[in-house]
């Protein structure tokens, strides 16, 4: 599972708390995004706290609204996300 920010977190809370009760699934959790943010205060760390283990952070890097600073946030993203999938081999995302 891949979350970015607060908001979806909170919307993904449940399935995730259900993914990681079940025994026959392995919960694979992703942070990126505004999770990172010191900005945003690190809200990664409400999900440590919430009990979920952190398989992998992918850090965009965003640091400005341009549409370079954007492209490149992508980019870094995309580099991230392929090396992540390629360490974790999941089956669905």
């Amino acid at each position: 599972v891949v979350t970015g920010s607060r908001a979806e977190y909170g919307l993904l809370y449940w399935l995730l708390k259900d993914l990681q009760a079940d025994p026959e699934l392995d919960l694979q959790l992703v942070v990126t995004g505004m999770h990172l943010s010191s900005r945003f205060g690190s809200t990664y760390k409400l999900i440590e706290e919430d009990g979920f283990s952190i398989n992998h952070k992918v850090d965009l890097g965003l640091d400005g609204d341009s549409a370079q600073d954007i492209a490149q946030s992508v980019g870094r993203g995309t580099i991230g996300f392929a090396d992540v999938f390629g360490r974790l081999q999941p089956d669905i995302v």
